[in-house]
Order: structure tokens, then sequence, then C-alpha cells
């Protein structure tokens, strides 16, 4: 048996606050460490996981704190799954500037999807009742247990 089997789901659901950025820190640097990433694979996944959050919080739900926020961690297989919902309208992903373009390489904002698509194997958005991001990084010690 998998010595990562135990370690297969955890969720947080919270009102949007910044704050909580300190809580799921920790849980997700904790997680990757289970699951043996390296420390530059826990930084980027952190990012990733930190713009996700920062995008449903400020964009989704525009920092309404009664609004909420869910998060989910999920192991199967050779996948470290990360779900983000927030409660807002959505967003046409069309719509969303190039960082790379010439015309936006100085602006200060507007790369936290560019970011979450290069740390990670794999990102989804689904715009219905809100916003979700999926979000999966595969690891090769998985895939050989």
């Amino acid at each position: 048996m998998s010595q990562f089997s135990d370690i297969n789901l955890v969720e947080i659901r919270f009102n949007s606050s910044l704050a909580i950025l300190d809580l799921i820190q920790p849980i997700t640097n904790k997680v990757c460490d289970q699951l043996g990433f390296d420390e530059d694979s826990r930084y980027w996944i952190w990012l990733a996981t930190q713009e996700a959050l920062n995008n449903a919080i400020k964009h989704g739900n525009k920092m309404d704190e009664k609004k909420k926020v869910d998060f989910c961690i999920q192991v199967e297989d050779d996948q470290f799954r990360i779900i983000i919902k927030d409660e807002g309208e959505g967003f046409d992903q069309g719509k969303v500037p190039d960082p790379t373009e010439e015309a936006n390489l100085l602006k200060t904002s507007g790369r936290g999807i560019f970011y979450m698509r290069s740390f990670m194997d794999h990102v989804e958005y689904n715009s219905e009742n809100g916003t979700t991001v999926t979000m999966i990084k595969r690891h090769k010690k998985l895939e050989s247990e």
C-alpha cells in the first residue's frame, strides 16, 4: 500500500479574506512535503495557489466577506489537485490581457493566470455559478508508487 494513501482530501470553506492565506500556506506546504515535492516545487505550487486564492477573493468575490471561497486539495494516483471556487460572477478568459505582450510588460498586475499555467501541469477554469479553478501538479514519485 502506498505511503501516500492517507493523504487524499483537505477541504476548507471560508469568508473572503486575505488573512486565510496564513492558514492555507502551511497546510499546502505540509501536504507537498508529505508527497515528496522538492523545495522549488513546493514554492511554485504555493505561488500558483496564492494567485488563485487572491483572484477568488479580490476579483471573484470582490472582497465581500459575506461570500465564500471553497479550497480543496485532492491526491489521486499521480495527481496533486488544488481546486478553488468563488461565488463571483465569473470571467471570460479571452478578455484577460496577455502579460507577455509588449504593452503589458510593465504593468504591475495581470500575471496571476499566467503564473498558474506556468507553474502547474494543468489549469482549468469553469465559470458556472462563480469561478472554479482546478490546478494539477503531477509528481514522478507518486507515479512510481
